[in-house]
């Protein structure tokens, strides 16, 4: 039971720091705001409405999706944005489980190991 409890608290923490890493910035919160308003979109309008250039972005995609914030889907030389509401439900579950202290991280890690703060 320990096991799990600890994997889930590990789990919990790498999920939250990859979401607040992927959504800590002006421009992918916008470009969050712009797709939960408008619902899918081309990158190049998204780009406009957001007021970035393409190859900006597309860096800035790029992280979101590997965060798994949004999904793109590929029609011909088209890239469609979709915003992944399950990602922030994954991020309300986890930091209910961490504020309501049920997460497990409290459990006390290794004898010497220092937590990544960074």
């Amino acid at each position: 039971m320990t096991l799990h409890r600890d994997s889930r608290a590990e789990n919990d923490l790498r999920r939250l720091r990859t979401l607040y890493k992927a959504l800590g910035d002006e421009s992918r919160l916008r470009i969050t705001g712009v797709l939960a308003e408008f619902g899918p979109m081309p990158v190049n309008e998204l780009a406009s409405r957001v007021g970035l250039s393409q190859p900006l972005i597309s860096w800035h995609l790029r992280i979101m999706r590997l965060a798994g914030v949004i999904d793109t889907d590929r029609r011909g030389r088209t890239v469609i944005c979709r915003l992944r509401t399950a990602a922030f439900e994954e991020l309300h579950e986890a930091e209910a489980r961490l504020i309501g202290g049920t997460s497990g991280v409290g459990v006390a890690r290794g004898s010497g190991e220092l937590p990544d703060v960074g």
